[in-house]
């Protein structure tokens, strides 16, 4: 999968350059580290427990940190991006290190696991801002969006097959030797980000508490004040609550077809969805504009994600139309970080980025928790349902919002 991305990413519209390329190179193993920890950590903590709450406790401790975020960006827009992405790597090594030692002694505390979690994908979670404000450094202006397509690839679509692939790994030698594999990949992608070369602007690194505090709330601020970026954060915002459902409702939908085997199905589907819609169909629309790209994606996936209620009681149909609806997702999320590149000047973009992932972050946890404790009295249908009009909305909204006209 790697290989065959860098393979496609040499010849992407001279984008690439060598640097680039080791970026794209290192999110993808980077990514397929998180996402094995990721999944392993939510069937291991179905099988220790045995309960949807702590499938949900176990999300909440995966997306939380992102809520955190914010604090963060005025150091990002400090301090060097390459030597950042290389700390936070390393540190989730030495956590899966960690996890391994525990799954291997055999310990039966959830909440350990949690805590651990939770640690982990705090640093996870400092990487997507960090690479949001390296990229604009290594790439022109007008090849934003191509760079963020190959990104794409690599920190969202692979992250999403190896989502995929996880649930059949586990099945095949365990969560230990999952973990196992794991570390391997943070090792790879530290040793990836050290070869990234980037004379970067030296910045002050004294401030006063005060300014500070001042300085971490500006993300917040300009969010506030541009209509466009208030829009897309706002789609964001809600379309995580329900994602945050989605990854409660996915794991129990896997069981009840038989186990991690058909969880690792589903996972697939959506996985290949992304890939198409980030790679074949964004290729196909890449003569329309941004705006109509983007209406397309939210009409599409607003259309088969109401296609899915009514296959739910066949489990090909059904996996093949949350397929279709996954391939507009992927076209939809080419565009979502650029519109804010190319709104933001790059000395706030690390602060506006913190800013929009916290706030994006926030109603993942809140999701995830809602449809824990609601899992046993509300059908997989009626959730899908009401994620199928949400879609809708937002399509809506953007077709007639004036500032995503412009």
């Amino acid at each position: 999968m790697i290989v065959t991305l860098l393979q496609g990413l040499k010849g992407a519209d001279n984008v690439i350059n060598a640097n680039f390329r080791k970026l794209v190179l290192g999110r993808a193993v980077g990514n397929a580290g998180d996402s094995i920890y990721m999944i392993a950590m939510n069937w291991f903590i179905l099988q220790l427990t045995n309960s949807a709450l702590w499938i949900g406790i176990m999300n909440v401790a995966i997306v939380l940190p992102g809520v955190l975020l914010f604090l963060f960006g005025d150091s990002i827009d400090r301090h060097s991006k390459r030597r950042l992405l290389v700390a936070v790597e390393f540190s989730q090594l030495v956590i899966v290190v960690m996890l391994i030692g525990l799954v291997a002694l055999h310990i039966k505390l959830p909440g350990i696991y949690v805590g651990l979690v939770f640690v982990a994908a705090l640093f996870g979670s400092l990487a997507y801002p960090i690479q949001d404000t390296l990229v604009p450094l290594l790439v022109e202006p007008d090849q934003l969006v191509q760079a963020q397509a190959d990104m794409s690839i690599a920190y969202k679509g692979t992250d999403y097959v190896f989502n995929a692939l996880s649930g059949f790994l586990i099945s095949l030698c365990s969560v230990l030797g999952v973990l196992i594999m794991d570390a391997a990949t943070f090792v790879v992608t530290v040793a990836t980000f050290r070869r990234i070369k980037l004379a970067e602007p030296r910045q002050q690194h004294t401030r006063e508490k005060s300014l500070y505090l001042n300085q971490i709330l500006v993300g917040f601020k300009i969010i506030s004040t541009d209509p466009l970026l208030r829009l897309l954060t706002f789609a964001s915002v809600v379309m995580n609550f329900f994602f945050g459902g989605l990854n409660t409702y996915v794991v129990l939908f896997g069981r009840h077809f038989g186990g991690s085997i058909y969880y690792g199905i589903l996972e697939s589907m959506s996985a290949v969805g992304i890939l198409l819609g980030m790679t074949v169909v964004y290729r196909q629309l890449k003569k329309l504009t941004v705006r109509q790209s983007y209406l397309i994606g939210n009409f599409g996936r607003a259309l088969f994600m109401i296609l899915t209620v009514v296959s739910y009681n066949q489990f090909w149909l059904f996996a093949i139309i949350y397929l279709l609806s996954f391939v507009f997702q992927g076209l939809t999320q080419v565009f979502e970080t650029p519109m804010i590149q190319a709104t933001v000047g790059s000395d706030q973009l690390g602060k506006v980025m913190t800013c929009f992932y916290t706030l994006v972050s926030v109603t993942l946890p809140l999701g995830s928790l809602a449809f824990s404790f609601l899992a046993d009295r509300f059908d997989l249908r009626l959730f899908l349902l009401l994620f199928a009009l949400f879609y809708a909305g937002i399509f809506l909204l953007f077709l007639a919002s004036h500032a995503f006209k412009k």
